[in-house]
């Protein structure tokens, strides 16, 4: 029963990682190595603004069938340009960057990255917050929710039924700060912001590929 939660489990993080792809949730050393050079590639200026804030640094903490995660998000020029590492224990075990234009999935034990596709629009990777956003046919599932405090900030917060499941939302201008994904199978598999830090400054190279990293297309 124990493993099979698990695996739920995992299937539901997967979906939560699937968000971050949909339109409108201790700091690596690994991003900072000088960045490889991609030629004619510049990073265009979006009038969207994906974020209500310019730059900012979150650290999430992942609960699920007594287990805990930690990743932490980058972002800058409003969540034009986004990385998210994510941890086991102490060591980054994956991240995920956008430049502006193009996607990685970077491995950093196998220094490999492998090309996502495109991440523009100013839309970045990770799930934007905003009620306006959710197709129509959510909206249908879905309630507002009385706002709610995490990490020191008052998100508004809202919920979907899916019925196997139910996800709720908080977050913080456009910041996605909280999903909690309820279901009799696995339970509770909670991802919330435990610390914000707001406009600072983020290395350029923390959204590059590292200039010792081999890129190849996914599936590859």
């Amino acid at each position: 029963m124990k493993t099979r939660q698990i695996l739920l489990a995992a299937a539901i993080l997967v979906a939560f990682s699937a968000c971050k792809n949909k339109p409108g949730v201790t700091k690596g050393a690994e991003t900072t190595a000088p960045v490889q050079a991609v030629e004619n590639k510049t990073t265009e200026a979006y009038t969207f603004h994906k974020y209500g804030i310019k730059s900012g640094i979150v650290t999430f903490e992942t609960s699920m069938v007594g287990m805990k995660f930690k990743s932490v998000l980058y972002f800058d020029d409003y969540g034009a340009k986004e990385a998210d590492e994510k941890y086991t224990g102490e060591d980054v075990k994956s991240i995920s960057v956008c430049d502006g234009k193009e996607r990685y999935d970077l491995k950093p034990s196998q220094k490999t990255a492998f090309s996502g596709g495109t991440c523009g629009y100013g839309r970045g990777i990770a799930f934007r917050f905003a009620w306006d956003e959710v197709s129509k046919e959510d909206q249908a599932k879905g309630k507002k929710l009385a706002n709610m405090s995490v990490a020191g900030k008052d998100c508004e917060a809202f919920s979907i039924d899916l019925g196997t499941s139910v996800t709720v939302y908080a977050g913080w201008k456009n910041i996605c700060l909280y999903l909690k994904t309820s279901s009799k199978e696995v339970g509770d598999v909670v991802m919330q912001a435990v610390k914000i830090e707001e406009n600072v400054e983020i290395p350029a190279g923390k959204f590059q590929v590292p200039s010792d990293y081999q890129i190849k297309k996914a599936g590859f």
